[in-house]
């Protein structure tokens, strides 16, 4: 008898863990952009695919020069996408006679916690400069984030990104032939 209930109590503890760390909260989510924050200025590409779900999908519009291309994305290309844009910094930092100065700054503009407590819906900014204007990529994103098994990770995003090559000052292909 007593065996039965020490597994009853422990099943229960184990619901309750469950349903307690699937919830979310605004901290929480300040927390994970804050990590993300980290995770990107400590050069991390593993730290930054950890944030993801393994059931994330991203939907992405970059705008480079006046073109925009779209793609929708999975947890594994935004795992080598990291990856090898770490390793394009270093490389263009090397080129350029050094390290190459990042600078990482996003602003949460909404944050919006639905289905029981269990997704945040969040709008923000995220700016990120390379050698202060050589590049810049400006994004507008709506993220969704959840709570799996006590971790905050992202599920779901859309984001447009604006690219500038020289601070806006990279002449077109319509420029060149002027």
């Amino acid at each position: 008898m007593v065996k039965i209930l020490a597994i009853a109590v422990g099943v229960g503890l184990g619901g309750w863990y469950y349903v307690s760390s699937s919830r979310i909260n605004e901290q929480q989510v300040h927390a994970f952009y804050e990590t993300a924050s980290h995770a990107f200025y400590a050069r991390d590409p593993e730290a930054m695919c950890q944030l993801h779900s393994d059931k994330f999908t991203g939907r992405e519009r970059v705008t480079a020069l006046g073109v925009t291309q779209e793609a929708t994305v999975s947890r594994d290309q935004v795992c080598e996408s990291a990856q090898a844009s770490f390793q394009m910094f270093e490389k263009i930092g090397s080129q350029m006679g050094g390290m190459l100065t990042i600078e990482y700054n996003y602003r949460i503009d909404n944050i919006t916690i639905t289905n029981g407590r269990k997704r945040a819906r969040v709008t923000g900014n995220r700016l990120i400069k390379m050698g202060e204007t050589v590049m810049q990529f400006d994004s507008d994103f709506t993220d969704e984030i959840e709570r799996e098994w006590g971790k905050t990770r992202l599920v779901r995003s859309d984001s447009h990104t604006r690219m500038r090559i020289a601070g806006g000052q990279a002449m077109g292909q319509s420029g060149f032939f002027k």
